[in-house]
């Protein structure tokens, strides 16, 4: 019942609806897409500012009133968020029927996952987009559909989602002794696509390589972690596919993806981009009812030229940085990513790292926590990250300020640190 409400939550006339709307946008030239862009924004900002307590106060502070943003232009007038104001501010920031949000995690590459409020309207609008994407490649909704995303524990080997067509396997138990078993799985599944961080992608490839099993999947839908040219390369040959990225984050501020040249493009209509050398500001329009306006992301976009509002509509992709997944080494040889999933739903934490000694040492986890962290929060840890693991994997726990974490020469932070 919990996987057909889902499915009908994504997948209904609603759906279809802004699909249409979605592929209308592809007609539209650069001039009118702004157009459009300008409307939107200033939408978004004047329901920000009437209706939501957090904006109205942050605006009035900068001595910013509702009609001195006139155009898209003047978005550079409104002060820059961060994560930890929205984190704070989650209830102030929303507006709208407390019936119809629901809450969206982000992926927390930083060790700090952070909560988020959808609508219905949004979480439709994203299918939308997706499915669009998709069907722009040659994929149906409905074709047989292979995702290995982490989505499943160590202790479940694959799940299949009947109503959506798609075969879940765990990636964590992926390696040389399960490999035969997930070869035959896929094999008779015999999906038209798949969907994977390119980590696992890369990983589960290798390990049928190697026993020299062969198959074939016509399209490779990646995302959440930086595609390397060396993945590429391995994978398109040996799945006889073609990969298509997908960068985005869990806020839902930016979504760039790649078109039948690799060349990444933004989804039209779906976020305001500012390009700076160290920053994105981003500014998510398909959420009017939890609003993210000029929302920092710390990920580095090189692109080529400063033309503000190309920027907006056409911007040339050089270079995605900081998309790295930090992934556990476990003894059996498979590998565990998107660890930070193991800290969602921790409320009296402030940050975590995980520090890898080999496979022989213990791992050790660092938690930065509140004075109101409990046992209750330490269990929750202990709980995801066993599942993810394995009860075999041994770990510790250490509690640490902020400041004594690992982090790089020029003080970027990494989740998991090898040494």
């Amino acid at each position: 019942m919990n996987d057909l409400f889902k499915y009908y939550a994504k997948n209904n006339l609603l759906t279809t609806q802004k699909l249409k709307e979605v592929t209308q946008l592809y007609e539209l030239n650069d001039q009118q897409l702004l157009e459009r862009y300008n409307a939107n924004f200033l939408k978004i900002f004047r329901g920000a500012y009437k209706n939501s307590e957090f904006y109205r106060n942050l605006y009035q502070e900068h001595g910013i009133q509702v009609n001195d943003i006139k155009e898209l232009s003047d978005i550079k007038k409104l002060p820059i968020i961060e994560k930890p104001a929205v984190r704070a501010n989650i209830d102030k920031i929303y507006f709208g029927s407390s019936l119809i949000k629901s809450i969206g995690y982000t992926s927390g590459t930083t060790g700090t996952p952070l909560n988020i409020y959808r609508t219905p309207t949004n979480v439709v609008t994203e299918q939308a987009y997706l499915r669009h994407y998709r069907y722009s490649h040659g994929y149906q909704l409905g074709q047989p559909l292979l995702s290995i995303r982490g989505m499943l524990d160590k202790n479940t080997t694959h799940k299949f989602y009947k109503q959506a067509n798609i075969l879940y396997i765990s990636s964590h138990n992926i390696n040389a002794g399960t490999i035969d078993f997930y070869f035959k799985l896929i094999k008779d599944f015999a999906p038209k696509a798949v969907e994977a961080f390119p980590s696992l992608l890369y990983k589960i490839c290798n390990e049928m390589r190697l026993k020299g099993y062969r198959i074939s999947i016509p399209n490779a839908f990646t995302s959440s972690e930086t595609l390397y040219g060396f993945q590429r390369e391995m994978i398109e040959p040996f799945l006889e596919t073609s990969i298509h990225d997908w960068y985005g984050n869990g806020e839902r501020t930016i979504c760039l993806v790649q078109d039948t040249a690799n060349r990444y493009k933004p989804l039209p209509l779906y976020s305001i981009n500012e390009f700076d050398d160290d920053q994105i500001i981003t500014t998510g329009l398909t959420n009017k009812n939890f609003p993210l306006i000029r929302y920092r992301v710390d990920d580095i976009i090189k692109v080529n030229g400063n033309d503000f509002y190309k920027n907006i509509t056409s911007p040339e992709i050089l270079e995605i940085q900081g998309r790295a997944g930090d992934n556990i080494d476990l003894k059996d040889g498979s590998s565990v990513p998107c660890i930070d999933h193991a800290f969602k739903g921790v409320d009296h934490l402030e940050m975590a790292q995980v520090h890898q000694y080999g496979t022989v040492r213990p791992l050790e986890i660092k938690l930065v926590v509140t004075p109101d962290f409990g046992e209750s929060d330490l269990n929750i840890i202990r709980t995801k990250f066993s599942n993810m693991v394995g009860k075999d994997t041994q770990y510790m726990v250490t509690y640490c300020k902020a400041e004594d974490l690992t982090y790089s020469p020029n003080q970027k932070y990494k989740l998991v640190i090898k040494h």
